[in-house]
């Protein structure tokens, strides 16, 4: 019984998330990939609102000094996810929020925005388990799980344009 619960919530997320891929914007394999506004970054996000595909931004703050980006965070929030720009957690990073608590069943659905060409690793938190990378060609969806992913893989490797994170 546990195991048909746990498979019709995993295609409940999966059902979610279809709606997701169209969020990307495709890009071409010529772009070279774009660095934020600083090579550290602290994001706040809400979760996602009946009515929408994404969860809002509430702040974003980069710099080149990690201690900088970090500041930017009030300690009330929690922290969600981390993206790095290189496998094995080396490069710049953006560490995501949440406005409302840990994750649960539904999550937080994170666009990477300027990071979708950058992102070869990442880490969850706050019992964000279950992730979901909708890649940038707007049809493939990867699904992780775990809390530590030291490399996306080949296929996802500098190409997620968005994530779902949700406690599985």
């Amino acid at each position: 019984m546990h195991l048909r619960i746990r498979t019709a919530a995993t295609l409940a997320v999966a059902a979610s998330f279809i709606g997701l891929v169209g969020l990307a914007p495709p890009v071409s394999a010529s772009q070279a990939p774009q660095t934020p506004e600083g090579k550290y970054c602290t994001v706040v996000v809400e979760p996602v609102k009946p009515g929408e595909d994404a969860s809002r931004v509430k702040s974003r703050t980069c710099s080149d000094d990690r201690a900088t980006a970090a500041a930017a965070r009030d300690s009330a929030r929690t922290p969600l996810m981390a993206w790095y720009e290189h496998s094995n957690y080396g490069g710049g990073s953006t560490i995501v929020y949440g406005d409302y608590g840990p994750c649960d069943g539904e999550g937080y659905v994170l666009n990477t925005g300027l990071w979708r060409l950058s992102i070869s690793s990442f880490r969850t938190y706050s019992n964000c388990d279950g992730q979901q990378a909708a890649l940038n060609d707007g049809i493939t969806i990867l699904d992780y799980y775990g809390y530590d992913t030291p490399y996306v893989g080949d296929r996802a490797n500098d190409d997620i344009g968005a994530f779902k994170v949700y406690d599985a």
